[in-house]
């Protein structure tokens, strides 16, 4: 009994082979020998997705992706591009602008703080008047002249604390300028151009590239006439300032017993005299320019008015 149930179990899944079989033979026969090429060259069609008859694939570029953006209103990412480093804000002043104007400003908020302490200095040494008699060092201070001298030198004093907040505040506009013309905070902090702050060079004007026009125009004249005459006016004023810085080391150093303050004053005196001879001879050399300035304008046969700025001429 067993063996007629095995034997009708193999009989079965011979009869389920041959019928898989039959079923595929008859979907995929195997093609002939002639059929082979077409059928390679409908697979290689059916690939490339040009059947005989359809129409060629359709290659996208940059025009289609730009219609498609406009007409479907979806934007396509594309790769950032780094923007161009600029040294001209939007206001259109540049880099050396901002820097020339902040620098002017600190070299005169400089002489401002440098002369506010020469002034403190000379009210102190008025203050105190060195006498071994002290009824005389009290008759000294209550004189007119000394009281007037003392009350002149703290005018001066406030005055000048003055001046270095209006310093102050010109700097601080200048940097609200660059904020609002959008240009770098990081063009104030860098170290200023070596011609930036030169007295010795003027602003040029149009008529610079034409030495034949000899008698130029007003506001060529105008131009070369202010810039000398306002660096002149600086010079004059950082040459009274040294002046006045040794004068009063000098006296210090008359006065000051401690051999340490003694070595410190001669120190100072040392590098301030340095920096007057400095100043002595600049000055000289543009007050000769000025000179020479003035020799030009008056060779050029220009009208003699064109030779007058808004600041009064000096060391003419």
């Amino acid at each position: 009994m067993k063996r007629v149930a095995l034997v009708g179990v193999l009989m079965a899944g011979l009869a389920g082979g041959w019928a898989f079989a039959q079923t595929s033979s008859q979907q995929s026969p195997p093609p002939n020998p002639d059929s082979i090429a077409d059928y390679a060259r409908k697979m290689r069609e059916q690939q490339k997705g040009s059947q005989p008859g359809s129409k060629p694939a359709k290659v996208y570029t940059n025009d289609d992706v730009q219609q498609l953006q406009g007409t479907s209103g979806v934007s396509v990412a594309s790769t950032p591009v780094a923007p161009a480093t600029s040294e001209t804000a939007s206001g259109g002043h540049n880099k050396k602008y901002f820097q020339k104007e902040y620098g002017k400003l600190l070299a005169q908020k400089q002489i401002h703080e440098r002369q506010l302490e020469v002034l403190q200095e000379k009210l102190g040494q008025n203050n105190i008047q060195y006498y071994p008699d002290p009824n005389k060092q009290l008759e000294q201070e209550s004189t007119p002249k000394a009281r007037s001298d003392i009350n002149k030198i703290q005018a001066d004093i406030d005055a000048k604390k003055l001046e270095i907040q209006k310093d102050d505040e010109a700097i601080s506009n200048l940097q609200d300028q660059l904020r609002r013309d959008g240009g770098d905070a990081g063009w104030l902090r860098e170290p200023l151009p070596p011609d930036s702050l030169s007295a010795e060079n003027p602003p040029e004007t149009k008529e610079e590239a034409n030495p034949k026009d000899k008698k130029r125009t007003r506001e060529y004249w105008q131009t070369k006439f202010r810039s000398l005459r306002a660096n002149l006016k600086q010079a004059e004023e950082v040459q009274k300032l040294l002046q006045d810085e040794v004068e009063l080391l000098q006296k210090r150093q008359v006065i000051e017993m401690s051999a340490d303050a003694q070595t410190e004053i001669t120190q100072k005196l040392t590098t301030r005299q340095a920096e007057l001879n400095t100043s002595t001879a600049t000055l000289e050399k543009l007050r000769k320019q000025l000179d020479d300035l003035q020799k030009e304008f008056d060779e050029s046969g220009a009208p003699s008015e064109w030779s007058v700025t808004e600041e009064a001429p000096s060391g003419s």
